[in-house]
């Protein structure tokens, strides 16, 4: 139903309820429905998952995975054409990917201070090479390579509501 939404254009934007709790805190059975540590530690995993699964698969088109991890949430947010969108004037904000990248996701490979994978152990292929955040490479092959505190604060703007397309095949 994710896939038909997405071609469909029921569903705009795709992302993540990433949490950095470690998977102790997680399964700490001191936890009750008033303190339970939400979330699911997923950031870096779900867009290659998305790619591998969607794109891969022939579920989605490489155009609608760009749309749904990217420009619509920078349409939504306000952000749009800063953010979401590669053309003069924007921030220069891209994702070089391989398609091709083949990887069996582990917990050692998380960034995340959660330190494990929800997905360990699943084979997925298409990863990002390099990110590259207002022109500056800040992930290369495997690597972070941004200074940390260099992020910036975007204010949103006006709701800009994706481009609808037809509900009906």
């Amino acid at each position: 139903m994710l896939w038909d939404g997405i071609r469909r254009g029921v569903i705009d934007t795709i992302g993540s309820d990433h949490t950095a709790f470690t998977k102790a805190a997680k399964l700490d059975p001191t936890q009750t429905i008033f303190d339970k540590r939400m979330g699911i530690s997923n950031l870096q995993d779900y867009p290659p998952m998305m790619f591998s699964e969607g794109v891969g698969k022939g579920r989605i088109t490489l155009e609608q995975f760009v749309a749904v991890t990217s420009t619509n949430a920078a349409k939504i947010f306000g952000m749009y054409p800063r953010k979401g969108v590669i053309q003069v004037g924007s921030d220069a904000d891209m994702v070089i990917w391989d398609p091709a990248m083949k990887k069996i996701l582990k917990d050692e490979d998380e960034f995340s201070n959660a330190k494990y994978s929800s997905y360990a152990g699943m084979d997925v292929t298409g990863f990002p090479k390099t990110t590259i955040r207002r022109g500056e490479v800040v992930y290369d092959n495997g690597e972070i390579v941004g200074k940390a505190g260099s992020g910036r604060f975007i204010s949103g703007g006006k709701f800009q509501r994706p481009a609808l397309r037809p509900l009906i095949d």
